[in-house]
């Protein structure tokens, strides 16, 4: 639920708000950061459990290592959907894909 407010789509177009819209508060630059942070998090978690699985022939540990690895990148792939919006919306020259200015 904490992820409705991180939709890149509300970065770059006027929305009306009710009173029960939650409150999105992130740039687009804060988005496209904090949506990398979230790829690099799942990264970390298939690899962990491939290195937890490495010295076990349980199958069932096998099984849900094999799970979490399917997870993780379906997660990951719908993260980079979202950076793809980011990216598509960006306004041209304005620094990076997400609108930071790097100089």
């Amino acid at each position: 639920m904490h992820q409705l407010t991180k939709d890149p789509e509300y970065v770059f177009q006027d929305w009306i708000d009710t009173p029960s819209s939650p409150v999105r508060t992130m740039t687009a630059y804060e988005l496209g950061r904090y949506l990398d942070y979230c790829g690099e998090m799942l990264s970390l978690t298939g690899k962990l459990a491939a290195l937890y699985v490495q010295n076990f022939d349980d199958s069932v540990v096998l099984s849900s290592v094999d799970e979490i690895e399917s997870l993780t990148t379906g997660l990951s792939g719908k993260i980079w959907q979202k950076l793809m919006i980011l990216h598509e919306n960006s306004p041209p020259n304005r620094g990076d894909a997400t609108g930071h200015n790097p100089s």
